[in-house]
């Protein structure tokens, strides 16, 4: 119980020290490593980060201590005494001396002492480690709880206000931009009242969500494009396995600081990819619709 716990805090700190090493690098050489690869390195960690066993065995140098087992005693011989000398020989006074009529008596055995009464109750078998894996497992529970109602809440609301787009130049906006990007399977197009920017929602079945006011244009043209990236990359796998991780250490605030950077970086990623798409002249325009969704969205948050 306490190597695990030993392995857990081992591996929270490892990762942390990790995650901070790809925030720097994030930081201060943005134009040299580009953020699909810092993704790549995200995605590594939080793998290891969600499995918190140890995956390899651990070798000893010590040796195995050496278990010696005591022989079995076996039933001492005792020694012969010479028969009784007869009278004749007693007479002659040359007779062998007299043995000792006292039996031979092996040596006493030292019994273990038995536990007392009081070792054997429920109380004295919980150990710290027991409580500290118990918080541990009720902060997991909490957290992945929490996030899981929350999807769901957010699906049921999906379904009862969400509604496919009929308008045919919206349609005909994203079927171009599937086929420009070759996705032979593409998510649902849905209309949502209530959303400020669109977005990609779903793991298992994502849908691609539209405000209910949205209108054909280039605003749209970008919008769309960028979260068609996010599907063909599979971004939102990589933002529930770092939710996962975080869920496992929630007790490191440095983790929760690595989701953070996690999403940025996916976002980076997504942008650097969209520009590809684009020619040179479309790249401003694209910036400022970028900048302009996350500045509404952000302003509904605080609302």
């Amino acid at each position: 119980m306490s190597d695990f716990l030993t392995h857990l805090a081992a591996l929270s700190l490892g990762g942390a020290l990790a995650g901070l090493a790809l925030m720097a690098v994030a930081r201060f050489t943005r134009t040299r490593y580009a953020a699909r690869w810092r993704c790549l390195a995200w995605l590594l960690l939080c793998l290891r980060l969600v499995i918190p066993i140890q995956l390899l065995p651990q070798q000893s140098m010590e040796q195995a201590p050496i278990q010696l087992t005591a022989p079995a005693m076996e039933r001492p011989i005792l020694p012969q005494t010479s028969p009784q000398p007869s009278q004749s020989q007693g007479q002659s006074g040359q007779g062998n001396p007299p043995s000792s009529s006292q039996p031979f008596q092996p040596p006493a055995t030292f019994e273990e002492p038995t536990p007392s009464p009081d070792s054997d109750s429920p109380l004295a078998a919980v150990s710290f480690s027991h409580v500290l894996l118990l918080v541990w497992l009720l902060g997991l529970i909490a957290v992945l709880g929490w996030s899981i109602l929350s999807h769901l809440r957010f699906l049921r609301y999906l379904k009862r206000w969400a509604a496919p787009v009929q308008q045919a130049d919206i349609l005909r906006i994203y079927n171009s931009l599937g086929d420009k990007l070759a996705l032979h399977r593409r998510p649902g197009l849905l209309l949502c009242p209530g959303l400020p920017v669109p977005m990609l929602a779903g793991v298992v079945r994502p849908v691609l969500l539209l405000p209910q006011d949205a209108t054909a244009g280039k605003d749209l043209e970008y919008a769309l494009l960028h979260e068609l990236i996010h599907y063909r990359r599979r971004d939102i796998w990589l933002k529930a396995l770092a939710l996962a991780a975080s869920a496992v250490h929630w007790f490191n605030p440095l983790l929760w600081l690595m989701r953070r950077a996690v999403e940025q970086d996916t976002e980076l990623a997504c942008d650097e990819a969209a520009l590809l798409h684009l020619p040179p002249e479309e790249h401003t325009a694209y910036g400022q619709t970028i900048l302009h969704a996350v500045s509404r969205l952000k302003t509904v948050q605080t609302l």
